[in-house]
């Protein structure tokens, strides 16, 4: 026999004993899921593996010895869905709804089984996480995708752009976790690089075009598409509609048909005019977005009122602005304004007020009750001081002759009742007994708001909420992750996001994948060739013989960084408007101090 048939049969045995080894671990995790339904067999399978002799016991007295606890699989729908995004939901939503799902994405994608008990005890040992503003809430974009999502997104992007590499459209779909809208705004906005490179880029589309085909497209796919279709109807009828406008201004001006405004005096179209409900004034829409701003934002004589008067200046007009008109006319903020004004006044011992809008609960057990603890405590008072007249002298008159204690015991209880405010302490016990009732926190039934107010602070209830807590903190961490996010980079076969700190524009992964800081592409083929070499004579200009990506220079990245820090912070105060006061007397630290400012504190 030769040594060859002897390997052979050897590497046959060898994968039949691992074949049966698998065989009968599949019929020991089909035993646990007959006892643990809806179990995760993952985690059976590796629970299994420490085990040797009676697994399938001693893996149920486990279960058991936890009180029946074992790590189950989320419901989610096959076609549609994957079990890491049923689990990345269950935490988002349920279990931290104020973490960032960023975060919470990251440490799924670390586990292989038992995802939402090893990134709950994770999280609960941090005991502090970055914060997500809308509180309960997730969109289907911060999701973790399935592999027929991302290669059809890819190929549907590499058909929107073929002027862009492939890589770079890889890069840019790991930097928006691999969603169609938010790398197709982002592409968009890079441009190709110039005519030629265009034309080279389409034929090496053409010429390298490798991707896998499924019979139907992904539903989250079409749906993304839908509303790209329906985005860009939105953009055609905006347009087409300031054109007519423009074409309907230049009509009246031939015809010279223009209407005054009773308000400002200027020449107005027909269908830019609201009259109010006498007919017999007529107002441009300027002028009427401008009265009800001031209205409800500056002198503030609007809010509450249930109808706006005619805002005529030459006579006393009794008609009022119709409100259907007032809606059309109006922007969406500033409409809102007014309806919310609207119950501003209303029940104001009563109501149970949401934090972020303007949904509210009437109590029935915050009724005013001060006439009530008023004669309340007249009636007290009465009887005490009828008790202090009648029966305290006279029991006393029995004591006296024994000890002479009793007498400054009498004395000093005479004192606290012609002192004690029995009206304060009735309103303290009323309104303890208000809070026993109401509970600790108010969940907004407001489809577009839900959130959950802490009647203790009136501060969203966010996760492990501590009331009065040092608001800044929150503002200053959640900037400071947008200023990073506006300019990281992320590997698209590892998806490890990075930022470049000093050196070339070429960046190796760890993994081993090379690409261009710049424009993303992948350059493990050409290296340095991918860089313009020409020389300039004036060092960091512009090249102009080649449009090929600088080998040290970068896009300035202050205005990226800056232009995310407003943005955030405005969303942060937005989310927190009961912060806003707090901190518009002085300045937050964001960032690390700059060299001036620690030798600043050195010298003091």
């Amino acid at each position: 026999m030769s040594i060859h048939t002897i390997k052979n049969r050897l590497h046959r045995s060898a994968d039949d004993s691992s074949r049966l080894t698998s065989n009968r671990k599949d019929k020991q995790v089909e035993q646990l899921l007959e006892l643990f339904p809806n179990g995760d067999a993952d985690y059976f399978r590796s629970c299994l593996d420490h085990y040797s002799n009676d697994a399938v016991e001693r893996v149920t007295e486990k279960m058991m010895d936890c009180g029946g606890y074992y790590p189950q699989i989320p419901s989610y729908d096959s076609v549609s869905d994957n079990r890491l995004n049923a689990c990345l939901r269950l935490l988002a939503l349920e279990i931290f709804p104020d973490c960032d799902i960023g975060f919470l994405r990251e440490r799924v994608l670390r586990y292989t089984c038992a995802h939402v008990e090893n990134v709950t005890e994770e999280l609960l040992k941090l005991a502090r996480w970055p914060e997500r503003l809308n509180y309960g809430k997730m969109d289907r974009s911060e999701g973790i995708h399935g592999q027929r999502y991302k290669d059809q997104a890819q190929a549907q992007l590499v058909k929107d752009f073929p002027q862009i590499w492939k890589s770079s459209i890889q890069a840019v779909l790991a930097e928006n976790n691999w969603d169609y809208l938010k790398s197709h705004d982002q592409l968009q906005d890079m441009g190709s690089g110039g005519f030629w490179e265009s034309i080279k880029n389409l034929w090496m589309h053409w010429h390298t075009s490798h991707t896998r085909h499924y019979v139907e497209r992904d539903p989250r796919l079409a749906t993304q598409l839908e509303m790209l279709e329906q985005r860009r109807r939105e953009t055609q009828e905006e347009h087409d509609f300031r054109l007519a406008k423009r074409l309907n201004e230049e009509e009246y001006d031939r015809q010279q048909q223009f209407i005054s405004c009773d308000c400002c005096y200027g020449d107005t179209t027909f269908e830019d005019l609201l009259f109010c409900s006498q007919a017999t004034h007529a107002f441009c829409h300027d002028c009427i977005r401008h009265y009800l701003s001031e209205g409800l934002f500056g002198q503030g004589s609007l809010r509450g009122q249930a109808q706006i008067g005619c805002i005529a200046s030459t006579d006393d007009c009794p008609g009022c602005l119709p409100t259907l008109s007032l809606k059309r006319v109006l922007t969406a903020d500033v409409w809102k304004a007014y309806e919310q004004s609207q119950l501003e006044d209303c029940f104001p011992q009563q109501r149970i007020q949401c934090c972020a809008c303007s949904y509210f609960e009437w109590d029935e057990s915050a009724e005013n009750v001060t006439s009530i603890l008023d004669g309340l405590s007249g009636w007290v008072r009465s009887l005490c001081w009828w008790l202090m007249v009648v029966e305290i002298p006279t029991f006393s008159y029995f004591l006296l002759s024994r000890s002479r204690y009793f007498y400054y015991f009498f004395v000093i209880a005479l004192r606290w009742f012609i002192q004690w405010d029995l009206s304060s302490n009735l309103e303290i016990a009323h309104q303890r007994l208000i809070r026993t009732r109401r509970g600790r926190v108010l969940h907004c039934k407001n489809p577009e708001c839900n959130t959950v107010t802490c009647l203790q602070c009136q501060r969203p209830f966010r996760g492990l909420h501590q009331c009065y807590e040092k608001e800044t903190d929150g503002l200053r961490l959640y900037v400071e992750k947008a200023m990073a996010d506006a300019v990281k980079r992320t590997c698209p076969n590892c998806s490890l996001s990075f930022q470049k700190s000093d050196g070339c524009n070429k960046i190796v992964c760890r993994c081993g994948y090379t690409m261009c800081y710049v424009c993303r592409k992948d350059i493990l083929k050409e290296s340095y060739k991918h860089f313009c070499d020409h020389f300039r004579a004036i060092p960091g200009s512009q090249c102009t013989k080649c449009t090929k990506c600088d080998l040290y220079k970068t896009d300035p990245e202050d205005q990226a960084i800056q232009s995310a820090a407003e943005k955030a912070r405005c969303q942060y105060l937005q989310a927190h408007p009961e912060i806003r006061q707090k901190i518009a007397n002085h300045t937050i630290q964001i960032g690390p101090k700059n060299r001036m400012e620690r030798l600043s504190e050195l010298d003091v």
